[in-house]
């Protein structure tokens, strides 16, 4: 599972410097993406490969990220939605399959590619946060298929269950 030490957030607070400002950004977290970055783990032999997911958020109440650490080690299918509310970055892996994209779940249902945030509810009264979200995807048993190209999409979900637009990435090309 990925947890919160994953994750890398660079976080402009500007309610620390702007006590006057109004809250430009609504409550309901919003997404812009950026970039996607392949990197090599270990050498190229070995197939060690992240995707380091890059997107812009805003969210007008600062109710982003939980910091915890998930409820359980395994997964419930009997309660399959109760698992899924500990995650609060949300990512869907597409492969181009036949001319079309198609998404591809993870093999365990247990092991989603989500991640949960840590908590980044600023000091002080404004609460505004924008800022960028760096992620990694672990692509080390991918693509599935045979396919040159893939997708990301994401959405963020806040503490109050507002959920963000999706983005979703360009067509990355495989090398």
């Amino acid at each position: 599972m990925k947890y919160i030490s994953k994750v890398l957030i660079a976080v402009l607070l500007l309610g620390t410097f702007a006590c006057e400002q109004d809250n430009k950004f609504g409550n309901t977290p919003r997404l812009q993406w950026k970039s996607a970055e392949l990197r090599f783990t270990g050498d190229t032999i070995d197939n060690r490969r992240i995707f380091d997911l890059k997107v812009y958020f805003t969210d007008g109440d600062g109710n982003v990220g939980r910091g915890d650490e998930p409820g359980a080690d395994t997964c419930d299918l009997n309660n399959y939605q109760a698992f899924l509310n500990q995650y609060d970055l949300f990512i869907y892996y597409y492969e181009q399959v036949n001319g079309s994209f198609k998404e591809i779940p993870p093999t365990d249902s247990c092991v989603p590619y989500h991640n949960i945030l840590p908590n980044l509810t600023p000091e002080g009264q404004n609460k505004t946060l924008e800022g960028d979200i760096i992620t990694p995807f672990e692509y080390s048993n991918f693509p599935v298929n045979n396919t040159d190209s893939v997708k990301f999409e994401l959405l963020l979900r806040d503490r109050a269950g507002n959920e963000s637009n999706r983005v979703m990435s360009p067509a990355i090309a495989l090398d």
